[in-house]
């Protein structure tokens, strides 16, 4: 039963996690600023796509290895969770651990986004707010779990 309980509390606690995710600035998802669509939307210069494909290249090793850290905290919990006797207390003291990599990580991420900002016009940055419900559903759909695809609708060629 207390192990039970132990689980039950790293799940919650794992749930709570997720909507500070929500929270954090939106924007479309990967490198939005090289997809056509989108660069049409806000009109980007090419100036300003080196500049935000020079933000991302800054970062990109560090955001590697704190995505790495997330995993291994992750797996660290995993593990303590798999055991038979798992300590309550470390399996806490482990998401906390854990959590605060995920904040890094976030917090990472969201500088990034403050820096790449600061390159578009006041226009272009309301035009990126305006497409945020568009990203969010196109982040939920990719994120959805997928039914077996025997379960899924047959759906006809595309017309050419």
């Amino acid at each position: 039963m207390r192990k039970l309980a132990a689980t039950l509390f790293v799940l919650a606690a794992a749930a709570l996690a997720w909507p500070a995710a929500a929270q954090m600035p939106e924007g479309p998802p990967g490198k939005w600023w090289k997809r056509p669509v989108i660069a049409r939307m806000l009109n980007l210069s090419p100036e300003q796509q080196g500049k935000l494909e020079d933000i991302f290249s800054r970062r990109r090793r560090e955001f590697v290895d704190l995505k790495a850290d997330v995993e291994r905290r992750q797996i660290d919990v995993e593990e303590l969770i798999a055991k038979k006797d798992s300590d309550p207390k470390k399996v806490a003291a482990s998401v906390d651990v854990m959590e605060q990599s995920r904040l890094r990580l976030r917090k990472a991420v969201t500088m990034m986004f403050l820096e790449q900002k600061d390159v578009l016009s006041a226009a272009q940055w309301q035009q990126f707010l305006a497409g945020r419900d568009e990203w969010r559903r196109e982040r939920r759909q990719r994120l959805a779990p997928r039914p077996p695809a025997e379960q899924r609708p047959v759906e006809p060629p595309p017309d050419r």
